[in-house]
């Protein structure tokens, strides 16, 4: 009996089994480049999102650090405040109130000076209708800070007009306090948590000018609004 030969078949199979193997491992590839360049982009946008973090974290930092002087309990965002004091700025100069309002910073707190003439019947604690827009405009702007708020004091201040009796002593500390207790429950009608508001009353013992011309008296005569910063 004659054999069959089967070795060129054999050897015909084995030589195209490698493009099997080839065609399977660039397949492979192809999933596993189209993966880690997914993978790359997704990555990408994690480091993006973190370098921006970083970036406005430090630079919020920066911006505390640099107006902290000494007191790390009384200061807010820099750029906060910030944003409060230039915020008022504009206000008064769009409603031309320079001579009534005036607003400084010290980086680490606002303080508004409100004249008794734009708050105030004469003598009394009583708020002039005018005066309820302004006390609206700070409201609206500290409320929109109000997270980063540590405190907000109201001070009411009378000018000195030489009468030391004890009556009109009395009376002078008595409106001090009650000018200052109105403003107040102004701000906390419009939406202020009284929770982080106090009162003062320095009577005529604070002054900013000198009692002996009117117009000294009455720049002594106001109520000032001091906002600082929690802690951060």
């Amino acid at each position: 009996m004659r054999r069959r030969r089967m070795e060129p078949e054999v050897e015909k199979d084995n030589s195209e089994r490698w493009l099997l193997t080839y065609s399977d491992m660039i397949t492979l590839l192809l999933a596993l480049f189209i993966i880690m360049y997914g993978m790359s982009n997704i990555d990408s946008m994690k480091v993006k999102e973190m370098s921006q973090g970083l970036e406005k974290a430090l630079n919020h930092t920066n911006q505390v650090n640099s107006s902290n002087t000494g007191d790390s309990g009384n200061f807010a965002p820099a750029d906060n405040l910030d944003n409060v004091y230039l915020a008022l700025k504009a206000y008064i100069a769009d409603h031309n109130m320079g001579e009534m309002i005036d607003v400084s910073s010290s980086g680490s707190a606002v303080t508004i000076h409100l004249k008794d003439a734009m708050l105030f019947r004469p003598d009394t604690a009583v708020l002039l209708p005018e005066s309820k827009p302004v006390i609206q405009e700070i409201s609206s702007s500290l409320e929109a800070i109000y997270g980063d708020i540590k405190h907000i004091t109201i001070t009411g201040n009378t000018a000195d007009l030489g009468h030391y009796d004890a009556a009109n002593e009395a009376d002078s500390w008595q409106l001090s306090v009650d000018r200052a207790v109105v403003v107040l429950n102004e701000m906390t009608s419009m939406g202020l948590e009284a929770s982080k508001m106090s009162i003062e009353g320095n009577s005529h013992y604070n002054p900013i000018a000198s009692n002996d011309t009117e117009e000294g008296r009455a720049k002594n005569r106001r109520v000032e609004i001091t906002i600082t910063g929690r802690a951060n």
